[in-house]
């Protein structure tokens, strides 16, 4: 693998072609000192993997958990759907390190708190408030009394604003080695011994029921009382990494990291394929967003989108709808769940079933999927041009 790893001077920098904004609706535009060319690649990954988030929820634990629950040959199809769209929210978080740890941009608290942050939290409380006003009013599943709760802890899709917030209020300090080739790889050696490593061997151990192998690792991880480098701030830090630090110029060795990422996808799906089928169980122990698999498969994907589609000149209108489409990824994001609950009890429309019409979850699953990306992106573009929603909830 050849890779450029010279340290870049702030000219250099200058030169380089960044200033997407494909960080989670994050657009930074004060933030440059000089104007540069939009990173159209990143926009294409940042719809790519809203795409396949949808269609992980489309498919989702509950489908596949219902289908091995009575034994559907349909659930090999579906787990698959399950499996190879585990990219996603890793490589949300990929985009998002790569342009907010880019030290050549001006940095202050108060553009942190009041912009970035301030978005993020202005966005949860509208959507927490929106799903615990369903749930008390709509769904009848929740009293009045019971809204704050709802409101605080958010559904469960949600979580994701907690973490990307915690990453940006760490940023700060990752930004002081963002440069630093040595001290960069030396965190995220770290970040994949500690954060994907050990959580893929306690799961090896489990599915395999070693008790007494996994008892002895959950003892001795224990004991380093260590969490400086877990779970997704791994990935924060990489994004900017793979950008800037990693150019990998041969053909051969990208096609070669290509089939390998093919291939890791479907040993992903052979290795949960076989243990739901073994123990009758939904498995996740392979396709957790921390495993080396998946953090394997989303790197490569990354990849994949910086060397290769990062080497198409767009057309100007082909720029405006990847610009546009890009827009309003957070917006489907957070309306997405929101409309499956509602297509699913009022509109007939679901995993096996279309306006009253059974399908087997293999095709039905794809229809779902088409009409909740559809009817997200719509209302994601609603919002998007409604004057103060655009600039706090999507």
């Amino acid at each position: 693998m050849q890779i450029n790893i010279s340290n870049l001077t702030p000219n250099i920098l200058t030169s380089i072609t960044t200033g997407s904004e494909a960080t989670l609706n994050e657009s930074l535009p004060s933030l440059q000192p000089k104007k540069r060319k939009r990173l159209y690649w990143a926009d294409c990954a940042r719809i790519f993997s809203m795409f396949g988030i949808i269609l992980l929820h489309s498919a989702g634990y509950g489908c596949e958990k219902t289908l091995l629950k009575r034994k559907d040959s349909n659930v090999m199809i579906i787990c698959f759907y399950n499996c190879m769209t585990r990219f996603g929210v890793p490589m949300f978080v990929l985009l998002s390190g790569t342009f907010i740890l880019d030290p050549s941009k001006t940095f202050s608290f108060k553009k942190l708190f009041r912009h970035n942050i301030l978005r993020l939290a202005t966005a949860f409380a509208f959507w927490s408030s929106i799903n615990a006003l369903i749930n008390i009013f709509l769904y009848k599943k929740n009293k009045a009394s019971e809204f704050l709760k709802l409101f605080v802890v958010g559904e469960e899709y949600l979580w994701f604003i907690f973490m990307i917030i915690g990453c940006y209020l760490i940023s700060p300090f990752l930004r002081l080695f963002s440069n630093d080739i040595t001290l960069a790889r030396y965190f995220l050696g770290l970040c994949v011994f500690w954060g994907s490593l050990i959580p893929t061997l306690k799961n090896i151990f489990s599915s395999c029921q070693w008790k007494e192998a996994q008892d002895e690792l959950n003892i001795w991880t224990s004991r380093w009382h260590y969490h400086f480098t877990l779970e997704f701030v791994g990935y924060f830090v990489a994004g900017y990494h793979i950008v800037y630090h990693v150019n990998i110029k041969s053909l051969k060795i990208r096609v070669l990291l290509y089939v390998l990422g093919l291939a890791d996808v479907f040993l992903i799906f052979y290795m949960t394929y076989s243990m739901e089928m073994k123990t009758g169980r939904y498995s996740k122990e392979f396709r957790d967003s921390y495993t080396l698999t998946v953090a394997f498969y989303t790197v490569i994907l990354f990849i994949f989108f910086k060397h290769e589609i990062g080497r198409i000149n767009f057309s100007e209108r082909n720029i405006r709808i990847i610009s546009k489409l890009s827009s309003l990824t957070f917006g489907m994001y957070l309306s997405h769940m929101i409309l499956k609950g509602l297509l699913s009890r009022y509109a007939h429309i679901k995993q096996e079933e279309f306006l009253g019409i059974k399908f087997s979850s293999t095709i039905g699953c794809p229809i779902f999927w088409i009409v909740i990306s559809g009817s997200s992106l719509l209302v994601s573009y609603l919002l998007s041009i409604i004057p103060i929603l655009k600039n706090y909830v999507v």
